[in-house]
């Protein structure tokens, strides 16, 4: 009776051990991923009342391109739903996660916002 007690005892604890590690290594897992990852691809603005046609394409070598063209500076500021490009001359481009496929684009130049969708969104 004691054997088969501490059997299912011994069984229940290696079930239960073996549950937590998977689980620990899921939430591992969760953590590691780049929080870039969201905003690497190409995007173009979405304004139908602007005649302004601008690309922005980000690389997972966090390079940012405007309109194909390498832009200097870099990236001072990444989180899951925001980035920050400092320009060569100091100025910042903001951008925001506004839904899964759109962002918002602060160009602190300008001071103008852009909406942006994702390439793979666009219709032709």
């Amino acid at each position: 009776m004691k054997r088969k007690l501490f059997i299912k005892l011994f069984i229940s604890f290696t079930l239960v051990s073996k549950l937590v590690t998977i689980i620990n290594k899921f939430q591992k897992s969760q953590t590691k991923l780049d929080p870039l990852n969201f905003f690497i691809g190409q995007w173009h603005v979405c304004d139908p009342d602007s005649s302004i046609e601008m690309s922005i394409q980000i690389k997972e070598n966090r390079q940012i391109y405007l309109n194909s063209q390498l832009m200097n500076g870099q990236l001072v500021f990444i989180e899951n739903d925001k980035i920050i490009f400092k320009d060569h001359f100091g100025y910042e481009l903001i951008v925001t996660k506004t839904s899964p496929t759109t962002l918002n684009l602060f160009d602190e130049a300008d001071e103008k916002n852009y909406q942006l969708v994702r390439e793979t969104e666009l219709l032709y």
